[in-house]
């Protein structure tokens, strides 16, 4: 396995399918707009960073982040009792079905804490619902900690209706 740094839009369409692996199915599936999808992805093209892992040259995991500014949602809380300006924004961590389970998610967090601009940046964050409770608990064995949580309304998977996700801030300094 292989984890690289990477703005190169060749991985583009493979990030988004990922992204749709991950968050189309399941207790989490929600209606996904392709059109919207990638205009999010491509945001992290252009104004964030992109760790993929790569196994046997095909891409089992990425890890996506930005300064958390870019981040709409994020509570006062965070606002109020850190500095915005200095905050990275681990916005998606995501590992392809056939891969999970083999360590990839802690390699990208690892990945990400050894490249990040230290100069830039001090403080990490991450949003995660609080019913993933691996992703909680990678998270957690990573050094993160609760600081703050929303609610966010998903559409569901057919596009009719919704429901109400209840999302956890975790942070963690960067050394």
């Amino acid at each position: 396995m292989n984890i690289i740094q990477t703005k190169n839009t060749a991985f583009r369409n493979k990030i988004i399918d990922l992204y749709i692996e991950s968050f189309s199915k399941g207790l989490s599936a929600q209606y996904i707009d392709n059109i919207e999808l990638e205009k999010y992805i491509n945001r992290f093209f252009e104004e964030g960073e992109i760790l993929i892992s790569l196994s046997n040259n095909e891409l089992s995991g990425a890890l996506l982040y930005c300064p958390l500014e870019n981040d709409d949602l994020f509570p006062a809380e965070i606002r109020n009792n850190f500095d915005i300006k200095k905050s990275a924004y681990i916005a998606e961590i995501m590992v392809g079905e056939q891969f999970r389970g083999k360590g990839i998610g802690t390699q990208l967090i690892n990945a990400f804490f050894n490249t990040i601009d230290k100069n830039t940046f001090s403080d990490a964050f991450i949003r995660v619902w609080d019913k993933n409770t691996q992703a909680l608990s990678l998270y957690e064995k990573a050094g993160f900690k609760n600081v703050a949580s929303i609610c966010q309304e998903k559409k569901k998977p057919d596009g009719i209706g919704t429901f109400e996700m209840k999302k956890i801030y975790l942070h963690k300094k960067i050394n």
